[in-house]
Formats: C-alpha cells, sequence, structure tokens
C-alpha cells in the first residue's frame, strides 16, 4: 500500500512540476513546431522531387536534411534563393493548415506575396504544379506577382493597374 501511495505522490509531483511556470506551455509548444515541421518536411520533400526534408536542431532551429546528399544536416543557409523559397512556402503552408484549416470556421485560403522571381524555370514550374495541387485540395491559394510566366498559367486574375499621375485611382480588372 505504501509503495502505491509512494508512487502517486511521484507522479504528482512530476505533474506539479510540468504545470509549475512555462514548462508546459513550451512543452505543447515544441509539441506543435514538432508537427508543423514534419509537415513541413513532407511538402518539401514533394517540391523538390524527394531532395530535401526539414528537421529540428538540437536548439530548437530549423536544418535541411540533403537526402540527394546521403542524408547530410546542413544550415538552411547553404540553400539557394530557389530552394530558401521553397522551403519557406512548405513552412509557411504547414502552418497555415495547423493555424488556419482546423479551427471551427476553417479560412482555407492562402496568400503568397512574390518570391517567385527567385526561381529557375524548372523550379518555377514545380511550385506551380504544387500550388495547383493544393487548389484542387480545396484551398484557394492568393499570388501577388510580376512573373510572366507564373501570370500566364493563373487561369482567374485580379489586375492591379496603379494610379496615374493624372489623378485617376488605380484600377481593378477581373480576368477569367
Amino acid at each position: 500500500e505504501r509503495k502505491k501511495a509512494q508512487t502517486l505522490v511521484n507522479q504528482l509531483e512530476t505533474l506539479a512540476s510540468v504545470f509549475r511556470g512555462n514548462a508546459f506551455v513550451e512543452f505543447m509548444a515544441q509539441e506543435q513546431l514538432l508537427q508543423v515541421t514534419r509537415e513541413a518536411s513532407e511538402r518539401l520533400r514533394r517540391l523538390t522531387n524527394q531532395r530535401y526534408g526539414l528537421e529540428l536542431n538540437s536548439d530548437g532551429g530549423f536544418v535541411i536534411r540533403d537526402d540527394a546528399n546521403g542524408g547530410v544536416r546542413r544550415p538552411i543557409s547553404t540553400l539557394s534563393g530557389g530552394e530558401t523559397f521553397l522551403t519557406s512556402l512548405a513552412l509557411a503552408l504547414s502552418l497555415s493548415s495547423h493555424i488556419q484549416l482546423r479551427g471551427k470556421y476553417p479560412l482555407e485560403f492562402f496568400f503568397l506575396d512574390e518570391g517567385f522571381g527567385t526561381l529557375d524555370h524548372e523550379l518555377l514550374e514545380t511550385v506551380i504544379t504544387s500550388l495547383e495541387k493544393l487548389h484542387m485540395e480545396n484551398v484557394s491559394i492568393g499570388l501577388i506577382s510580376h512573373v510572366p510566366e507564373l501570370q500566364a498559367r493563373i487561369a482567374r486574375k485580379l489586375v492591379v493597374r496603379p494610379a496615374e499621375p493624372s489623378g485617376s485611382g488605380s484600377r481593378l480588372t477581373m480576368i477569367s
């Protein structure tokens, strides 16, 4: 009986220490970050044809797992501009899905503002294809871009023409 009681006391003391201060909040935040990172890694693997994955290091920072190079882990700062864009896109979409799409009233909408100019033709094609797949998953993506190849691929556009010096304001045109 005393052993059972001592086991219970130990468990209660452990729980008390977890809920003291910010330990529990930090634990939950770390768990959420792990989930977002796992989902982002899967998206990044799809975006890069299985070349890159995303992981957390022991400090809670992101590192790239280069599966095309034997799974070597390296800093994010070693990525090219296009690869950095794809990594950011994977993280943003994963974070958005965890925040927006799981609530009571999902937004199912995501805005991307530029960044496409840093992509070569092949990466741009990969990103556009990935965004089209998201659209098929009932997620609407709003793109803000000046890249002609991207503009040509988008079926529905809201074109904003800037205000003219003569005083007329900005003009909006919907193209379907």
